[in-house]
């Protein structure tokens, strides 16, 4: 039995959905920002309960654009160094110095003393990342955090499409949230991207800036330095195709998640990562930690090889601040070419000494595992799975 690290599922019904629906688009000569991205964006402010759901490019022109929209430019925003690189360089697009923060080996999030301590008067936003699908529990205590220092919160929901806390849906619990679409994510439209919010300016000005600044009550004149970060009409099709679908394929994450629940709760070698009280997890991934003593390159290779099944990706085993960008840029986005460091925004801000010192991400980084999670896994697979991980583990600890 083979189990491959990903499938995307597209029966047949909704393969016909999507036919039709490109014969009406070409039909039509609308091919962005039309009818089917209005579609799209009404069915995921609906699916959040968000008030505003605005369709764009991809994940990192959602969280520039939350940036842009806010206007925050020449400040300091904070992120952890345990994300994929794009949350950061989405700060830099925008104009801004990153500030790396440490994760919680426990909730695999933002570490709050360490934001606590990072919290200058040059920072303008926070941006939380649902790693794996798992909202933090102590999203209420970081936002008074936020609300108290005058921070923006932001949430970078790449990986949390209808997981919830305390019945609140990721999107909508800061000022903001950035979801992506890309082809690995809970839900996909193969590119793409849906900014989230209740607040209505801050979506009006959203919208501007996302079609090239042009303001409908100025008869589409420039009032906004603008981005084309527009959808295709067939990406939006795609969309309105997965939310239709949208319950199902979480359920069928869920269901796949409980069986790992149930299976993994006394193997030895490894351990659980428990939902917070109150939280729902949609599983972008489903996030277990090893052993210490369990090398995990090793492991995946027997999993792979012995028994044909592909552990996906880690969330994350390369950490942002360890990435080679750095040796060659600042953390603004300026040359280290030149000595000093040309950094006219920050004067003195440390622009040319790299960030370190982040002990939980780094634990994180080097002992997680991830099991294949996705729509469609039979128990047949699930349990496949399972009892080669327990084999394997225990191979592990034999030779340790």
């Amino acid at each position: 039995m083979n189990v491959p690290i990903l499938r995307v599922p597209f029966g047949d019904e909704s393969t016909q959905f999507i036919h039709q629906g490109i014969d009406q688009i070409l039909a039509s000569g609308h091919l962005s920002q039309g009818g089917q991205t209005v579609k799209w964006e009404k069915a995921f402010s609906t699916f959040t309960g968000a008030k505003h759901a605005i369709a764009c490019a991809n994940g990192t022109a959602a969280l520039e654009l939350i940036l842009r929209g806010l206007g925050i430019e020449g400040r300091s925003v904070i992120v952890p160094t345990n994300t994929f690189l794009a949350t950061a360089l989405a700060v830099m697009h925008a104009g801004n110095r990153v500030v790396f923060a440490d994760s919680e080996p426990a909730t695999l999030a933002l570490d709050i003393a360490d934001i606590e301590r990072k919290l200058t008067d040059d920072v303008a936003a926070v941006m939380l990342v649902h790693i794996g699908g798992i909202i933090p529990g102590y999203i209420d205590d970081l936002k008074k955090l936020c609300d108290d220092k005058g921070v923006y919160l932001i949430e970078d929901a790449a990986h949390a499409h209808g997981s919830t806390i305390n019945g609140r849906q990721a999107g909508t619990l800061g000022v903001a949230g950035g979801f992506s679409f890309f082809p690995t994510k809970v839900l996909t439209t193969g590119e793409g991207g849906m900014v989230t919010t209740n607040d209505d300016a801050l979506a009006a000005r959203i919208k501007k800036i996302r079609n090239q600044g042009k303001d409908p009550e100025l008869a589409n004149h420039i009032s906004e330095v603008g981005l084309n970060y527009r959808v295709s009409e067939l990406t939006a099709l795609v969309g309105v195709q997965q939310m239709m679908n949208a319950e199902a394929v979480i359920a069928d994450r869920q269901r796949a998640a409980a069986h790992y629940d149930k299976a993994l709760a006394d193997m030895p070698g490894i351990s659980l990562i428990p939902l917070p009280d109150g939280a729902t997890s949609s599983y972008y991934k489903y996030i277990a930690y090893l052993d210490e003593d369990i090398d995990r390159a090793s492991l995946k290779s027997v999993m792979r090889e012995q028994y044909s099944v592909s552990l996906t990706g880690e969330v994350y085993a390369d950490l942002c601040h360890n990435e080679p960008l750095w040796e060659k840029f600042s953390y603004c986005g300026k040359d280290r070419g030149n000595d000093p460091v040309a950094c006219n925004r920050w004067p003195g801000c440390g622009c040319s000494q790299q960030q370190g010192g982040f002990p939980g991400a780094e634990y994180i980084s080097k002992h997680h595992v991830c099991l294949p999670v996705y729509p469609g896994l039979t128990d047949e697979e699930l349990n496949h799975v399972t009892e080669s991980l327990r084999e394997a583990l225990a191979s592990a600890k034999a030779g340790a």
